[in-house]
């Protein structure tokens, strides 16, 4: 079954105070599995993980609060929430499973894979 990707562009425009471009001398976040480093490693082995998940994650996983809460937080519905967590999940697990390099895509900042 092929699913369409569609990713919503997100409102808040932050992480914890980060923003691409900010000034505050932040230009990427990458977590690299100890292998990888001091080693190139293609784009295409890039797990992104973007801004909308990595705040799902945090709202549920970090701040303990129900789906229901979180989506109300994030101005979603919880179908749409649950969908997004459930894709942040997914990267992580594959990006630590595999000992594949994590990319935080920060708010601004354009994708790079399309």
């Amino acid at each position: 079954m092929h699913r369409r990707c569609r990713r919503r562009r997100w409102r808040h425009g932050h992480i914890g105070g980060l923003q691409a471009g900010s000034g505050q001398g932040v230009l990427e976040v990458f977590f690299l599995p100890a292998p990888t480093l001091g080693h190139a490693f293609s784009p295409e082995e890039v797990v992104e993980l973007y801004p909308e998940e990595l705040e799902a994650l945090k709202l549920v996983y970090i701040e303990e609060l129900q789906v229901e809460e979180a989506a109300a937080r994030m101005g979603l519905s919880k179908a749409t929430l649950w969908r997004i967590l459930d894709s942040g999940r997914r990267k992580v697990v594959e990006a630590l499973v595999q000992l594949k390099p994590l990319k935080v895509v920060l708010p601004g900042e354009p994708d790079r894979k399309a």
